[in-house]
């Protein structure tokens, strides 16, 4: 059997030509078109109960450039030369903080959960003081940050706040509302391919200050003001119509596409006795894949579980190992903390197959491999 990691499932536009025939009447393509209007709003009342405002973007990492550069730009540090961001993610988010010409500092993460460790956010804000520009957590593999705790962070200390939220579109925090629901800072999801929330390319800002979603528009529209000049920051955001269509029908499907991966990634802990698995806090994830750590006794190294789990068919991974501080250009730009916890999970982790066609089948066939390797 051989079962791929990933197996990206955005909506087949081939059902839908209807839909592709009224596009090209239309004759609209782009700026914030259309569909593009009727997803934002469509997202903004089935997840968010209409409060604050959406906006769309092309990709996941120019919307974290936005965001970044809307924080610090209206905000009380404008001069200040750091973003805070753990080591435990994507580069991407590195690298919009450095486009917007921060300097990331790296720090650990909790040994449960995985989110940024609150403890070295604080004493990182008391070493480097009003030098701090903006914190940048991550909700670390659709797992739900205390946005509370963020919303009071900022507001005691000025420090702006935009969450990576990159998989966690279809999470639920604790209170059961969707992940971002009520935050005043940018909360940024993205629905590449790959992700469960899957279009092709695109992205989704989500505030409850909709006065932030309209800066972050005209940002995205070249700072354009109705006269077509350039009044603040911009760049070339926009989403197209054709992605805006699949995110329009991704959002059809979206409730049991999570529900289903959610109750795969159950299966996968209760044949897996043996691994580690992330702790939880809301009361939902968008499981894009099934991240775990190995055994911390196992007989075997990681790269060759890898290669072993290869030889059986199943591909496996290993996000996010290199963390960001071990990257060759991030070691040469960036500042890196004490990150112990960080050191230690990414050692360990292995990233295992999911997708929204995975049979139980699959899943058995996996795990009865991956405990077979281990020796």
């Amino acid at each position: 059997m051989r079962v791929p990691l990933l197996k990206p499932n955005p909506a087949r536009l081939s059902a839908h030509i209807e839909d592709l025939e009224a596009l090209e009447a239309s004759g609209i393509y782009s700026n914030f078109g259309p569909l593009n209007a009727a997803f934002e709003t469509r997202l903004l009342h089935e997840f968010f109960e209409g409060e604050g405002a959406c906006l769309t973007a092309c990709n996941a990492t120019i919307a974290l450039l936005l965001a970044i550069k809307e924080a610090t730009h209206f905000g009380t540090r404008r001069r200040a030369p750091y973003a805070l961001m753990p080591s435990f993610t994507f580069a991407a988010t590195a690298h919009a903080a450095i486009w917007c010409g921060l300097t990331p500092i790296f720090y650990d993460i909790e040994p449960d959960t995985w989110l940024p460790s609150r403890e070295a956010e604080q004493r990182l804000l008391e070493r480097h003081g009003d030098d701090i520009a903006v914190i940048v957590p991550y909700a670390t593999f659709g797992n739900s940050l205390d946005l509370d705790g963020y919303e009071a962070l900022s507001q005691r200390t000025g420090v702006g706040v935009v969450v990576d939220a990159a998989a966690s579109l279809g999470s639920r925090d604790r209170q059961g509302r969707s992940f971002g629901q009520g935050a005043a800072m940018s909360v940024v999801y993205s629905m590449h391919a790959t992700k469960t929330f899957a279009t092709s390319e695109g992205a989704v800002i989500h505030s409850a200050d909709a006065a932030r979603i309209g800066r972050l528009r005209q940002m995205a529209n070249f700072g354009f003001d109705a006269r077509r000049s350039a009044e603040m920051p911009g760049l070339n955001a926009k989403l197209a119509e054709l992605p805006a269509l699949l995110a329009l029908r991704k959002l059809d499907e979206i409730d049991a596409v999570v529900e289903r991966r959610g109750a795969l990634h159950t299966l996968y802990r209760q044949l897996l006795p043996d691994f580690v698995f992330q702790t939880h806090t809301g009361t939902r994830t968008a499981h894009q894949f099934v991240p775990a750590l190995l055994p911390e006794h196992a007989g075997i190294a990681r790269e060759n579980f890898v290669e072993r789990m290869k030889a059986r068919g199943v591909a496996v991974a290993t996000y996010f190992s290199p963390h960001l501080a071990e990257h060759g250009y991030f070691r040469d730009v960036a500042l890196v903390d004490d990150i112990p916890v960080t050191e230690k999970i990414a050692a360990r982790i292995v990233t295992l197959p999911l997708h929204d066609m995975m049979e139980e089948a699959e899943i058995r066939y996996v795990c009865d491999a991956a405990m077979d390797c281990l020796h």
